[in-house]
């Protein structure tokens, strides 16, 4: 062995002074001494120690062990790695990624270059490439004679004469896939820089620097867990994928981007169809292409995961599949949905749509009706809106969060094939606003207004198989928003605080309506037998009937009589609401309004009624949170009355900050019905600097800004939407009919300051 220049320290460990890298096992280990560094070898021992040196390289005759396993400490599976004995060396404790084993069982073996050497010219590789090179044991000749390694030829030059071998300095990314060995990910061969990616590293898939082999997480069964920042796959040639199977877990700190600029077929990351699954975790998810060139996401196994920790976008060329026949992929999703491109972009077949974010979520399409199989609202705050129309074909699952639709750019379908489980007012979670069910079968709408549940049920159908219902509640006076007029006799009133719409939505199916009610929302049931259902004709309420009133007081539903099942008008918008025979049941008492303001250091109280039945007292309530509430004061009610009444009151020790008044009304019999709450701010610490209260067609805005300040809504862009000046201290009034379905931010602002807080329409 001779040192190539005076750099070079050659220790033989049997101190010799050749080796023939033979069979029989030998090895060259290369190190870079620090400060400090020695080598200890007892004499006629077969161990050596390297004390403060850095392993550089690792050079056996015998197979190597998978280096991966190694790094992670793994046990090296059969048929991998070395054993320690006299003659062979396992791979030292912080090797780096290489090991280098030529052709077992021969001598005299020397390297011939990547492909076939060529004396004297030879190519000039980067430090990586040399080592891979170096590590493949097909690069590798038995020369079979001393004599003949030593002598030059058209594949073998003379190496003790003298041969450099020309490297390139540095061209190494880290993170970025070359495929060089395989498709192993852990196979640190297989990237650019010779390592395996950590969590900082940007990974990069494109078929430009891995003409060979795609990636695949879970060569080996239950791998572990890969990481890396971000995740980037594209294509402007052959396909490259990123495959993630036999229980693999992929989990991105960032971004997953994929892209196809080239390649007529799908590209991207697949989860694994096998026996066992593959899982993988981001921030978001965002797919394209270009044409026929598909830059993808698939997931076909039901027990496949993904965790989207933000948007999932797909622009233009983008695919993703979670078609699985019966049961396909799971994504949950805590940010956005955006399809930009066609709703054949999004194969949803037996898939389940998860969203679980605690902020405002939305669903955007170009303006098509989306598809989903399966989706589930698992969020514990906030709501998902749809600012396009969307399809459940399997389960609609509400288990906690509402849903905010609108007719028709928002509207939510239910096929004939769909069904509904775990609505609740508990969450609460609900439909909140229209929703459509097609088919034949008798089928309750989880719909309902602000925190409460309402359904309203169809039965005894009759339709065809693409006919449709569609459904809305609303918690507001029918006799102010439809009309007031009542067929008499046998109706005396109709409820004044909600009422529902259940129309035909396609074609002309008919069944039974069933409608519900609950304390203290729907003002008071107090005898089921009076109870009726009523339906807007177009001028007077009709009575429907009572098919059996179920429940209590407090909770039931009442369906309308069979004789009346076939009550739908396809000429006009059909309502319904409660009603009663006699004086008993809905609405004890008309309340006109209800309002606090402040008047000095307290707060006024006022209230009108257009009438009352039973009423015996009123109790102003109050709270510092808009949950928890505590009686201010009670005043006696006037009975029964059919005219205008007016009340008045003050708290005289308020809250400082932000309170929250409402008003409750009690029966004789006990019986109880809530008004909305109104919101007073008073000076003192407590509360935020800006309020908002959301009603359905406009926001109430309490702020400490003086008149003339200027008061504005933004869309989620920055776009300035509405503006307008302050008029009266404490307390403005915004508009938002007009406004679209979607989340903004409103803004008070004056010279020296402004403050915003975030609504949704």
């Amino acid at each position: 062995m001779v040192a190539p220049d005076a750099n070079w320290t050659i220790t033989s460990q049997n101190g010799g002074s050749a080796f023939n890298m033979n069979s029989g096992g030998d090895q060259v280990f290369f190190f870079q001494p620090n400060a400090g560094a020695a080598f200890n070898n007892p004499a006629g021992a077969d161990n050596a120690s390297f004390v403060n040196c850095t392993l550089l390289y690792a050079f056996s005759t015998v197979g190597p062990p998978n280096s991966w396993y190694s790094s992670l400490g793994g046990t090296y599976p059969a048929g991998y790695g070395f054993t320690n004995t006299t003659q062979l060396s396992g791979l030292p404790p912080g090797s780096p990624c290489f090991v280098m084993s030529p052709a077992a069982g021969t001598d005299f073996i020397k390297y011939i270059g990547p492909v076939a050497f060529t004396f004297p010219a030879y190519p000039s590789l980067y430090q990586v490439q040399w080592m891979v090179d170096i590590d493949d044991n097909t690069r590798w000749l038995n020369q079979g004679s001393c004599a003949t390694y030593n002598t030059p030829s058209g594949t073998s030059p003379n190496y003790a004469a003298g041969f450099t071998f020309p490297a390139t300095a540095g061209g190494f990314v880290n993170g970025r896939w070359t495929g060089a060995k395989g498709p192993d990910w852990f196979d640190c061969r297989n990237w650019d820089d010779a390592e395996v990616p950590i969590a900082t590293s940007n990974v990069v898939i494109n078929s430009s620097y891995a003409p060979a082999n795609s990636c695949v997480i879970g060569v080996n069964p239950t791998p572990p867990t890969a990481v890396c920042a971000t995740l980037q796959i594209t294509s402007p040639g052959a396909a490259k994928n990123l495959t993630i199977q036999n229980g693999g877990v992929l989990q991105v700190g960032g971004a997953v981007t994929i892209g196809n600029t080239g390649v007529s077929a799908f590209n991207g990351v697949i989860l694994g169809n096998g026996a066992t699954d593959g899982n993988i975790t981001a921030t978001s998810l965002t797919l394209s292409g270009t044409g026929t060139s598909k830059g993808g996401f698939r997931s076909e196994q039901v027990g496949n995961t993904a965790a989207i920790g933000g948007n999932i976008t797909i622009n233009t060329g983008g695919y993703l599949d979670l078609q699985g026949g019966v049961s396909g992929g799971t994504i949950s999703l805590t940010g956005n949905y955006s399809n930009n491109d066609a709703i054949t972009a999004f194969d949803e077949s037996g898939s389940t749509m998860i969203f679980n974010g605690t902020g405002p979520q939305s669903i955007n399409t170009s303006g098509f009706q989306e598809d989903y199989g399966y989706l589930t609202m698992n969020k514990s705050a906030n709501d998902l809106t749809l600012n396009a129309p969307i399809s459940v074909k399997s389960t609609l699952t509400m288990n906690s969060g509402r849903i905010m639709t609108s007719d028709p750019g928002g509207l939510l379908t239910l096929t004939n094939t769909a069904s509904v489980s775990a609505a609740n007012d508990a969450a609460p979670s609900f439909v909140h606003g229209p929703m459509v069910k097609i088919g034949t079968t008798s089928f309750t709408f989880p719909i309902g207004k602000g925190t409460r549940l309402h359904p309203a049920s169809i039965t005894n159908v009759a339709a065809g198989a693409t006919d449709a219902f569609i459904a809305e509640y609303f918690a507001a006076d029918p006799n102010v928003d439809i009309g007031t007029p009542i067929e008499t006799p046998p109706l005396d009133h109709i409820s004044s605080c909600e009422y529902w719409k259940v129309d035909q939505h396609s074609g002309t199916p008919l069944g039974r309506v069933t409608l519900s009610w609950k304390a203290p929302m729907s003002c008071g049931v107090t005898n089921l037998t009076d109870l009726r259902v009523t339906k807007w004709d177009g001028s007077m309420w009709r009575d429907r009937g009572n098919g059996g009133a179920f429940g209590t007081v407090l909770l039931g539903t009442i369906p309308q009589a069979a004789s009346q099942e076939t009550a739908f008008l396809a000429a006009q918008e059909d309502f319904w609401t409660l009603a009663s025979v006699s004086t008993d049941n809905p609405l004890p008492i008309e309340l006109l309004w209800f309002d606090a303001r402040r008047d000095g250091s307290e707060v006024r109280l006022d209230w009108a009624t257009a009438s009352e039945r039973n009423n015996d007292y009123f109790t102003v309530e109050r709270s510092a949170d808009a949950n928890t509430f505590t009686e201010v004061l009670r005043v006696d009610g006037a009975g029964n009355s059919t005219t205008t009444l007016s009340y008045s009151d003050y708290d005289h020790w308020p809250l400082p900050g932000t309170s929250f008044y409402r008003l409750r009304q009690t029966d004789f019999d006990g019986a109880t019905a809530v008004s909305d709450m109104v919101a007073v701010k008073m000076p003192g610490k407590g509360g935020n600097g800006l309020v908002v209260l959301n009603e359905p067609e406009r926001l109430i805005a309490l702020h400490d800004f003086s008149v003339g300040s200027r008061i504005e809504v933004l869309d989620m862009t920055g776009r300035l939407v509405w503006q307008s000046r302050v008029e009266t201290e404490e307390r403005s009034f915004v508009p938002i009919a007009q406004l679209g379905t979607g989340a903004y931010v409103l803004r008070v602002s004056d010279a020296l300051r402004a403050e915003s807080v975030p609504f949704v329409r």
